[in-house]
Formats: C-alpha cells, structure tokens, sequence
C-alpha cells in the first residue's frame, strides 16, 4: 500500500472534476496566499502562461486530427 503524502485526515486531496471544480480550488488556494506570494504566482504566470497556452493548444489540436 503506498503511503499518503498527508497523514492529517483533515487534508482533502485536490481533484477537480471539472473546470468549475478546478476554478473553485484554484479560488481557494489563492485566498490563503500571503500578498507577496500572490505577486509571485502573477509574474509567474505572465510568464509561463503563454508558453504552457499554447502546448495545450498544440496538444489538444494533434489529438483532435491524428
């Protein structure tokens, strides 16, 4: 049996089911980072965003018309 990487019982795993799901739990994330984290995360994904954008796109458009 593979051991958790929580022991805590009270640590939910984070599978979104959807966008919705993953929305909200980006949400929630995002409300428990401290300002200056918040900035990190934002400059960060200006700059890998595009980049991480467009593979999907590339990823998504391969598979739709093999």
């Amino acid at each position: 049996m593979l051991a958790s990487v929580c022991e805590h019982r009270s640590m939910s795993r984070f599978r979104p089911t959807s966008p919705l799901g993953l929305a909200f739990g980006a949400y929630h994330i995002w409300r428990r980072l401290p300002p200056a984290q918040r900035r990190m995360v934002l400059q960060t994904a200006r700059t890998h965003g595009p980049k991480v954008a467009a593979a999907l796109l590339a990823k998504r458009k391969a598979r739709r018309y093999p």
